[in-house]
């Protein structure tokens, strides 16, 4: 009895301590949890602050009555640098244009009590402007009587910038860095259209490198021929500057768009980029005499029945007809057999 009254004060005593242990990881396990959830709490306060929208309210004449904590943050402003302002020579630029417009839409909200969605060029204290998407609704007061507009806008620069930085890239050709053939079209087709329009002066060139590229992919390298196209696509762009775009098309073609240029400047500037070509192809490994395997071809724009497809087909026509024969150098658009006779130097004006 005495041994089995023993035995039972030790397993008391054994699940006594037991359970203090366990008592006090159920304390630390609480505090652990405790301050998991306090984490995350402030966590979810920080992102949220982060991820606030925009906001500040007007009254009718668009004068600044509040501004929120983000807009203060984001913009760099104090509530005080704004209230009691104009949104105009504040946060949105103060000229003939944007005044009109945003003095249109907002008296249609107030009018009418609309609500309108659209983008906005947002200042901030540093006077830089961040393209924003607005949702501007009138504050109504208790007999439904619009007595302001409330603003709440989201910063899209960043993704605008993202988008346009897509586009670009998605428009280049991956060799030489110029138009890809789909951008290089549709570019011909806007400008040309634009210079009917108005009646100015509009060129197209064409560079034909596929007898030189095919040269120099079997006797030299694949790599060289790459090099070749994307060296005559610089030596286009460097000649032309600003004043059109260039691009790749149909694998060995480099086309020109020439805004602003009559056929004898067009002329001249093909002169020159087949007189400008020769030094920089022999560095590729070319020699003097096959250097000069390139047909270079141009026309203007003629008359109002013209089109765009029609400039682009003479040149490819002439072009053709030239690698047919072997007759390499510059050549018109307007006869096979003549070789054009221009400036020796093409004067950028």
């Amino acid at each position: 009895m005495e041994y089995l009254l023993t035995g039972c004060g030790i397993v008391i005593i054994a699940l006594g301590v037991n359970i203090r242990l366990m008592h006090q990881k159920l304390k630390n396990m609480q505090k652990q949890i405790k301050e998991l959830i306090k984490e995350n709490d402030i966590q979810k306060a920080v992102n949220e602050k982060n991820n606030e929208d925009i906001g500040f309210k007007t009254d009718k004449n668009l004068i600044i009555t509040s501004a929120n904590e983000a807009l203060c943050r984001e913009l760099g402003f104090k509530p005080e640098d704004l209230t009691g302002k104009s949104i105009f020579g504040t946060l949105l630029e103060d000229n003939e244009a944007i005044v009109g417009s945003v003095k249109s839409y907002t008296g249609k909200i107030i009018k009418n009590a609309r609500i309108v969605n659209n983008e906005l060029l947002i200042k901030d204290s540093e006077n830089k402007t961040h393209l924003m998407a607005c949702h501007q609704r009138p504050i109504l007061n208790e007999i439904l009587e619009c007595e302001g507009i409330s603003f709440v806008c989201k910063n899209i620069s960043e993704a605008k910038e993202l988008r346009e930085k897509l586009q670009e890239i998605d428009s280049r050709d991956i060799v030489t860095g110029a138009l890809n053939q789909e951008a290089f079209l549709t570019r011909l087709e806007q400008d040309f259209n634009r210079a009917k329009r108005y009646n100015q002066d509009f060129s197209l060139m064409v560079v034909d490198v596929r007898d030189l590229c095919d040269f120099i992919n079997k006797g030299i390298s694949f790599e060289r021929g790459d090099k070749l196209l994307k060296t005559m696509a610089d030596l286009c762009q460097d000649k032309v500057k600003d004043k059109g775009f260039v691009g790749r098309f149909e694998k060995t073609k480099i086309g020109m768009i020439l805004n602003g240029f009559s056929r004898e400047k067009a002329a001249a500037l093909a002169k020159d980029v087949f007189t400008s070509s020769k030094p920089k192809i022999k560095k590729l490994g070319v020699d003097d005499y096959n250097a000069q395997m390139l047909i270079i071809s141009y026309t203007e724009r003629k008359g109002f029945n013209d089109t765009f497809d029609n400039m682009l087909e003479r040149t490819k026509r002439h072009v053709k007809n030239a690698a047919r024969r072997r007759e390499y150098g510059v050549t018109t658009s307007d006869n096979d057999r003549k070789t054009a006779e221009v400036p020796t130097k093409y004067e950028d004006s």
